[in-house]
């Protein structure tokens, strides 16, 4: 190559770069925090990054484990008081509201109005993902808590079918017990157990029940007789669960399914989604049924971005990525890897799989019923004080450090007293 042609190379490429440089500059970035990173969560958030990209937009993400709980907060929180908060942040329930107090949220209410959330959004998530009125958090799927999920060639050699009520559910735990399987798998920490709790708890009281008892944190619900017979049937599923539950989490139980090691896990619909990325099928693998006696009420944990302000984020960009979010096309596949419905009841129910078609069903007929009701276990229902004294009174409860009686009395004074922050 003769020097004149490098040079004019060279001088092509001294004016290429800073092109490039603008061009990679102008792309708006979102940063983001999330706690997926199970296996199938892993799935979930690869849909989202996706439609982001294709949005026009670069991805910058930090994943945090936690799942809603205090140490994924406290991560939250300590980005926040170091001054550089996250553009948006995964988040559920009242920590979505926590941060809304603070004035430390932006308004989504611009982009409400053009996308319509307030037709679409089930109003039991819109309690939610608004504050004083204002939209203040995208909702991005609908997970129940209220589902049994099953070992589909456990449950045809035992021979057993869907529990309608409690009865069946006590019968078909007999059987797998009788059978050598663990009846039921559980973990260790005290929001699996509260899960269970409450689907137990909504299963007796029924839905007007559930929302004044833990909703609206009226203390005239709790009637004592309607109190022993929930703390009497929690001790009844603890004798369906194994000794190893002391060391495992909830994704080693679902495992456990998986597995043909035990029948059932009571637990979120967010287990569609781990055994769909394992390529399992529902109907052949798995089985999914509504817990007993909560078959109008759709226990509800809606997994909500929030956006912060003061976080380096152009208003158009957040209104492109909050779009982006609610867009149907990323609800529906999201929600067909997560194993949620999608947090709008417009999206189409055929690609989704039996399981996640049946949960759409059921949330559509909850809206209409307005039993969608928020989850006690995931923060959903009432503020965090609250939450965490029904965590630490069932975990005692479940784990035999407190009988029924001090149980009661503890639920009591969780729902009478101040709901704080």
């Amino acid at each position: 190559m003769r020097a004149g042609s490098v040079a004019a190379c060279g001088l092509a490429l001294a004016m290429a770069l800073p092109a490039l440089a603008w061009a990679q500059a102008s792309v708006p970035k979102v940063d983001v925090m999330h706690w997926w990173v199970s296996q199938g969560e892993q799935a979930s958030i690869d849909v989202i990054r996706r439609y982001v990209r294709q949005a026009g937009m670069a991805w910058q993400e930090e994943a945090r484990p936690g799942s809603g709980t205090a140490r994924y907060g406290d991560f939250v929180r300590q980005r926040v008081e170091a001054g550089r908060p996250p553009a948006a942040a995964q988040m559920i329930g009242f920590d979505i509201h926590y941060w809304a107090r603070r004035g430390a949220l932006a308004s989504l209410d611009a982009q409400a109005r053009v996308q319509e959330w307030d037709e679409v959004v089930p109003y039991g998530i819109q309690r939610l993902s608004k504050y004083q009125g204002h939209w203040i958090a995208a909702p991005i799927n609908a997970h129940a808590t209220n589902w049994l999920w099953v070992n589909k060639s456990v449950l045809d050699r035992l021979g057993g079918t869907a529990p309608d009520n409690w009865d069946a559910l006590i019968a078909l735990l007999e059987k797998a017990k009788a059978a050598g399987v663990v009846p039921l798998a559980i973990g260790k920490e005290a929001w699996e157990q509260t899960l269970l709790f409450e689907s137990v708890a909504a299963g007796v009281g029924g839905a007007e029940f559930y929302r004044r008892a833990f909703l609206d944190l009226d203390p005239q619900a709790l009637q004592p007789q309607l109190l022993r017979t929930i703390f009497q049937r929690m001790r009844q599923l603890r004798a369906f669960a194994d000794a190893g539950l002391a060391g495992r989490t909830w994704d080693q139980a679902t495992r456990m399914v998986m597995a043909g090691q035990a029948l059932l896990q009571v637990q979120g619909t967010w287990v569609n989604g781990e055994f769909t990325s394992r390529r399992m099928v529902p109907g052949r693998q798995f089985a999914c049924f509504l817990f007993p006696d909560t078959q109008g009420i759709y226990l509800f944990n809606a997994d909500q971005y929030v956006f912060f302000q003061g976080a380096a984020m152009a208003d158009a960009t957040r209104g492109r990525f909050a779009a982006t979010l609610m867009d149907t096309g990323l609800q529906r596949d999201l929600n067909i890897a997560t194993g949620a419905a999608p947090a709008r009841v417009d999206v189409a129910l055929e690609p989704f799989n039996a399981c996640g078609q049946q949960l759409i069903r059921h949330l559509r007929a909850s809206n209409m019923r307005r039993t969608v009701l928020g989850s006690v276990a995931m923060g959903n229902a009432n503020p965090p004080a609250v939450k965490t004294a029904i965590y630490q009174l069932v975990h005692a409860h479940f784990t035999g450090a407190i009988d029924d009686e001090t149980a009661i009395a503890r639920l009591q004074a969780a729902i009478s007293g101040p709901a704080s922050e």
